[in-house]
């Protein structure tokens, strides 16, 4: 949605003529499209900010959590929680560049818009996507770690040595898978959205009908409340699993019951 800048500014046109038309002005045929321009980089600047202010909520939401004592929790320090976000927004941007290839190439190669294909990259990506990304993670992660023999460099969250030293190498690598979780997620929804183009573009037609084309409504719905939305949910269920397994709830009140069950065992205790 991962996609945090996942918008630029959509116009109305012409679909006779193809010239450029003011959203405001009421025609029977037009259609919707992507382009640029100043009020596309202001809602980007304003979806970024959005999704900082969803990660940094769910972190002061941990704080509270960990001050009333809350079993299991643990809240990041802010440099580790840092880390963790900006893997996220690297990654955002960068499926950002590919949607919007993805929404144009999609809007001339098939029926529908680019604004249509952009709504549903929005959509399959903050869904579909998230599972995939999760489960690319995962085996990722113990591929590298299996190819390099490396197991600690490439936990996702673990930034540090034993020492608590910083490791630049472990957050770079950490990175590097990320950014190719993302992108191999990409390329199966853009699969995913080829083999299924037309019911694909059925879905997001009938949805975006429900507007008039030449409400300025119709084109807010595209470019703010649907990302503003998804991205939120995006960005939180995220967070949650490319942070540390020792900030997690489960694994901190499960590691102790395993100890001391393990422990029972060695030493004959039922």
């Amino acid at each position: 949605r991962q996609a945090v800048g996942q918008i630029s500014l959509a116009t109305f046109t012409h679909s006779s003529t193809g010239r450029s038309a003011m959203a405001s002005v009421a025609d029977e045929h037009t259609e919707c499209v992507l382009l640029p321009g100043i009020f596309g980089m202001f809602v980007q600047g304003l979806l970024f900010l959005a999704s900082v202010a969803v990660l940094i909520f769910k972190k002061k939401r941990e704080e509270r959590l960990e001050r009333l004592g809350r079993p299991g929790i643990r809240a990041r320090n802010w440099a580790t929680f840092l880390l963790d976000s900006s893997k996220q927004l690297i990654g955002s941007g960068w499926v950002h560049v590919v949607n919007l290839f993805c929404a144009s190439t999609f809007g001339q190669m098939t029926e529908g818009d680019g604004c249509q294909w952009y709504w549903v990259n929005i959509m399959m990506d903050t869904t579909l996507g998230v599972g995939i990304v999760y489960l690319l993670l995962w085996g990722l992660t113990r591929a590298f770690e299996a190819l390099t023999g490396h197991k600690k460099i490439f936990k996702s969250g673990d930034y540090k040595d034993e020492s608590g030293r910083m490791i630049p190498l472990k957050y770079f690598s950490q990175l590097g898978v990320w950014l190719l979780c993302v992108t191999l997620m990409k390329l199966f929804v853009a699969l995913l959205m080829l083999i299924l183009r037309v019911p694909m573009a059925a879905v997001s037609g009938a949805f975006l009908n429900l507007f008039p084309e030449s409400s300025k409504f119709r084109l807010v719905v595209v470019m703010v409340i649907t990302p503003l939305c998804m991205n939120a949910m995006q960005f939180w269920i995220t967070d949650h699993f490319i942070k540390s397994s020792a900030s997690k709830p489960e694994e901190q009140t499960l590691q102790p019951q395993l100890e001391v069950a393990i422990t029972g065992a060695e030493l004959g205790v039922p």
